[in-house]
Formats: C-alpha cells, structure tokens, sequence
C-alpha cells in the first residue's frame, strides 16, 4: 500500500475538525437559531419566521459534513485528489459566502480587527476563516505531490 496523496494535517482538518464544526453549527441552527442569530447578525432579533432560513441553513451544513466525513473517507475516494479538490472546491464557495455574510453584519472594519472581536466573534470567525485558508491551500495544491504523480497513483489503482 502506498502512502496517501492527502497530508495529514488536510485529512485531520477536512475529514474529522470540519465536519463537527458543520454538524455543530447545523444543531444550532435547528436547535437554538436565535443564539446563532445573535453571534452572526447581532443586530437582527429572531423571529420564528425565519426559520424556515435556518432549516435550509441546516441542510447545506449538514451536507457539507457528510461529504467531509463520508465522501472523503470512502473507499476508492480517499485517496483520489480529483474528488477532494471538487468537495473542497464546493465546500470553500459555501465558505466564501459565509464569510461575506458575516462580513457585512459585522463591517470590514470590525472583522479585520481582532482587537475588537468578543469571544463569540473570535469562535466565528476562526472557525470559520481557517477552514476556508486550508481549503484554499489544498485547492492550490500546496502540500500536495505534483500532478503526475497523483495520476499515476491513480492509474495504478484502476488497473
């Protein structure tokens, strides 16, 4: 058996870290949607008519950890680059938009500026920031053998 084309620390932080967070966040929103609420757009107070939002929001974390946990650890996918560059790739436009949305509730100013982050604010945005720079440096391929090598490994496997 050769060895993984997938560093561990990438394994580590997309197959078991990210998909509790996602799990985690999912359970919050279903459960308890107005503390998500008031740790991501403060300034919104919680109606139940939005949670039919937080049900959908739900849905797309919970999808996000079963490819996470599921598909990335499967047998024939674990170790195919191809497969986890496009859950990756999904995962890190799901990111982006998160980000964005946290961005405009806080302002630019308050988001990059640590100093001003509360605790709730810090938890956030670090657990969110830091998955998505990882997701960019797989997708750049740092860390990563070079391309031909992971054809070839994936050659070897079809044969």
């Amino acid at each position: 058996m050769s060895a993984s084309p997938i560093p561990r620390a990438y394994r580590f932080l997309f197959t078991t870290f990210e998909p509790l967070l996602a799990t985690a966040g999912a359970i919050q929103a279903f459960f308890f949607p107005s503390l998500l609420l008031s740790s991501t757009v403060a300034t919104v107070p919680y109606s139940p008519s939005l949670s039919p939002l937080f049900t959908q929001m739900t849905g797309a974390w919970l999808m996000l950890a079963f490819h996470d946990f599921v598909t990335l650890r499967s047998d024939g996918l674990r170790d195919d680059v191809r497969v986890w560059r496009h859950t990756l790739a999904a995962s890190a436009v799901s990111d982006f938009f998160y980000i964005a949305s946290i961005i405009q509730s806080m302002g630019a100013v308050w988001f990059f500026n640590p100093l001003r982050w509360d605790v709730v604010n810090a938890v956030t945005i670090i657990t969110t920031v830091v998955p998505f720079l990882g997701k960019l440096c797989f997708l750049a391929g740092v860390g990563l053998p070079k391309t031909g090598a992971v054809r070839k490994q994936s050659e070897k496997k079809a044969q």
